[in-house]
């Protein structure tokens, strides 16, 4: 018969395997939970990647439509670095014109291929803007004859490893065209 010390009661003796397997468990049930909640707090980053995806479409001969989701943390700390107050994008009608405010600043369009040279093409945001927990999706129109240039540095001046990623399609045929923005390469070229 076994006995322990000073974790169990002295005088208490263990006869049965299976008893013996409850003192364990209640032995090492705090360290264990301790370290399991250690753990956690180590891995508590967010997400280890901060990206946007985008996809691009041409609906009409003329007329083209971005979708745009950004994660919801990384826009809200983005827009308070900005100088934006702290703001919960939660509430949709009461932040629509700071999101679209933020937007204006970083989503930039400009006829041809030469940069920022060209004629600024003016888009409109569809409202409200949809929310999730974790993402935002936002969706933009505007109308381009010819091949335009998109610059989009939203979230890039506050996260060195930001990618945007854009799908574009000019048609019913499928994707056409890839795109990746980061640091390095704010804008690409759409034929």
């Amino acid at each position: 018969m076994l006995q322990f010390g000073t974790y169990l009661p002295k005088k208490r003796l263990l006869s049965s395997s299976y008893c013996y397997f409850n003192a364990m468990i209640r032995l090492f049930r705090r360290p264990c939970i301790l370290a399991f909640l250690f753990l956690g707090m180590l891995s508590a980053d967010r997400h280890p990647l901060h990206m946007s995806s985008a996809t691009l479409i041409q609906s009409q001969k003329h007329t083209w439509v971005i979708q745009k989701t950004i994660f919801t943390d990384d826009l809200e700390s983005a827009m308070e670095a900005q100088g934006y107050e702290p703001i919960r994008l939660s509430d949709v009608s009461k932040h629509q014109v700071k999101l679209e405010s933020f937007l204006r600043a970083s989503l930039l369009l400009f006829q041809g291929n030469k940069g920022r040279e060209g004629r600024p093409i003016a888009w409109i945001l569809d409202a409200p803007y949809q929310y999730s927990p974790e993402s935002i999706k936002v969706t933009l129109r505007f109308t381009s004859r010819g091949g335009f240039t998109l610059f989009d540095t939203s979230l890039l001046a506050d996260f060195p490893d930001q990618k945007n990623i854009y799908a574009v399609r000019h048609g019913s045929d499928g994707w056409s065209q890839h795109g990746l923005i980061d640091p390095e390469h704010p804008s690409i070229y759409i034929p």
